[in-house]
């Protein structure tokens, strides 16, 4: 036998009326800070690979920098850093460096990238001349047909 609901009263239609939608609020609020909560730590989990990888390239620095001062502690090796870097020469020596300003290389190589954007616009600018001519062509030999 089958169960007969009964007609729900003022006082339970007039609850349902004023918790339903704090409860709905407390629901909406609930999945708006977890989603916030899991963007937070996709992006600190981001944010520590990241710093990870600059205490490996900064240990890894460190440890050329413990080689390179155990290579200073020879005489001869702190002589041939100073000849190289500082110009200082032994007796009878000449010094001639030869080097490019950091500033004049990137002035060339953006130079070279523009010569190179310039050439493939005009091979691209080429090529859709050609295709418009090699289809203008065959509409007026279809139309003449």
């Amino acid at each position: 036998m089958a169960k007969r609901r009964r007609p729900m009263t003022a006082e339970a239609k007039r609850r349902l009326v004023v918790l339903g939608p704090i409860c709905i609020l407390f629901i909406i609020s609930f999945f708006v800070s977890l989603i916030s909560y899991t963007a937070n730590l996709h992006q600190l989990r981001k944010e520590k690979e990241q710093l990870d990888a600059q205490y490996t390239s900064l240990q890894e620095e460190a440890e050329q920098l413990r080689i390179e001062i155990s290579k200073l502690q020879d005489p001869e090796e702190l002589a041939k850093f100073a000849r190289e870097n500082y110009l200082y020469s032994k007796d009878g020596e000449l010094i001639i460096k030869i080097n490019e300003n950091q500033e004049e290389i990137e002035v060339k190589q953006e130079k070279l990238e523009f010569n190179q954007n310039i050439i493939y616009m005009c091979g691209t600018v080429i090529i859709l001349v050609f295709i418009y001519i090699c289809l203008r062509g065959t509409r007026k030999k279809k139309s003449n047909e």
